[in-house]
């Protein structure tokens, strides 16, 4: 008898409703299961030849079927008044989806690997923006918190009171450069000073309105399309110069803050925090930075501006560390601190080959966001993580 070519097909069936894998469940009525058997994960099976000879015995192999194992990714969104978030979306990617229940918990089932974890709902931002999780073992604790811009008001000031304030290296900051010495004592007169840095929309009005020249750059580091793209309407403009900075405040009937009303914005005058916060080192529910510990990006871009209220300043300010160094008013110089014994509304050197820098940004690492460390570049320069905010004298 001549040989035969048997074609061997295994069909396998999937007994977790996993919608969110974006695979059908050919059982939606099971919701327990922890293993699948996936045929998209399984090889072709070859073809089986059986010899039907006297001297020959005839055997069948059968392809291995892979088996998946399914976990999960769990946590609770709540706003900033502790309160449960329901009906917010959280997506992994690739089509793996879930919504919060009532209780702001939600429940995402997923196979081994590595996801980016991101939450939205409208008129909400969240913090972190996104969490990058790897499983196994199941992840818990993968929490959120939201915060509602229905009302949120782009140009929003705060307002910071007129006394004394510590500028420079605090006392236990171990991480200080030399320009950032000696810690002195500022007086400043009372100012307003932006809640948010300077965002798209709000600048857009100022090259619409004839007032202000356009980014260098209509791009971010991974959107093609963000400035004069409404869906990043509230993210901060980047790509701009020093010299763009202050057109815009004086169209605003603004202007840059000096370094010193920056840092008080950002300290506080209680205290010589480290940080807007306080001491503690910073995470990816405080800002957008690179968070070393763990050697990612929070969100690997800029950020909605006032996506990190835990973040804020003593006077509610946001996004002082992170997402976007801020240009202010003064020329750099690396010794000025110790240029004068007191210090009074300072406004920073007659003149300089550099203007300062500060907050640090979504590119930098925690130790450059710590609200007494300063970065001289030239007035003309502009980057992909340089943005502002302006300040207001009352």
């Amino acid at each position: 008898m001549t040989g035969r070519t048997i074609l061997m097909m295994i069909h396998t069936i999937l007994i977790l409703p996993l919608a969110a894998l974006g695979i059908p469940a050919e059982n939606p009525g099971s919701t327990n299961a922890q293993v699948i058997h996936l045929a998209s994960l399984i090889p072709p099976a070859k073809p089986i030849t059986l010899q039907d000879t006297p001297s020959v015995n005839s055997h069948i192999f059968l392809p291995q079927v892979s088996r998946v194992i399914v976990y999960s990714i769990t946590g609770h969104i709540q706003d900033t008044a502790n309160s449960a978030v329901q009906d917010v979306t959280l997506s992994a990617g690739s089509g793996i989806i879930t919504t919060t229940g009532a209780n702001g918990a939600y429940t995402l089932p997923v196979i081994a690997g590595r996801y980016t974890l991101t939450p939205s709902k409208l008129n909400k931002t969240f913090s972190p923006a996104s969490r990058d999780v790897t499983v196994p073992p199941d992840a818990s604790g993968q929490d959120f918190t939201c915060t509602d811009r229905s009302s949120f008001d782009p140009g929003e000031m705060v307002t910071v009171p007129a006394g004394d304030f510590q500028m420079g290296c605090a006392p236990n900051d171990t991480y200080c450069d030399s320009d950032e010495r000696p810690l002195h004592t500022v007086y400043l007169d009372a100012y307003d000073i932006d809640k948010y840095e300077v965002t798209n929309a709000r600048y857009k009005a100022c090259v619409d309105g004839g007032g202000c020249t356009a980014p260098w750059d209509r791009s971010s580091y991974t959107r093609t399309s963000y400035y004069g793209n409404a869906t990043y309407d509230s993210y901060p403009v980047i790509y701009v110069d020093w010299n763009q900075a202050a057109a815009f405040c004086s169209w605003e009937g603004k202007r840059l803050p000096t370094e010193a009303e920056w840092e008080k914005a950002a300290r506080g005058s209680s205290d010589t925090r480290i940080y807007p916060w306080g001491d503690a080192q910073p995470d990816c529910t405080l800002a957008n930075f690179i968070c070393t510990y763990k050697e990612d990006y929070c969100v690997g871009d800029t950020s909605a501006v006032g996506s990190y209220p835990f973040g804020a300043s003593p006077y509610g300010a946001l996004d002082m560390a992170g997402n976007a160094w801020e240009w202010v008013s003064d020329w750099y110089q690396s010794d000025y601190y110790s240029s004068q014994a007191s210090w009074s509304n300072p406004t920073g050197p007659a003149s300089g080959s550099y203007r300062v820098l500060r907050s640090g940004s979504w590119t930098n690492p925690w130790d450059d966001l710590r609200v007494s460390g300063r970065g001289g570049f030239g007035p003309i320069y502009w980057d992909n993580h340089f943005g502002f905010r302006c300040a207001r004298s009352q």
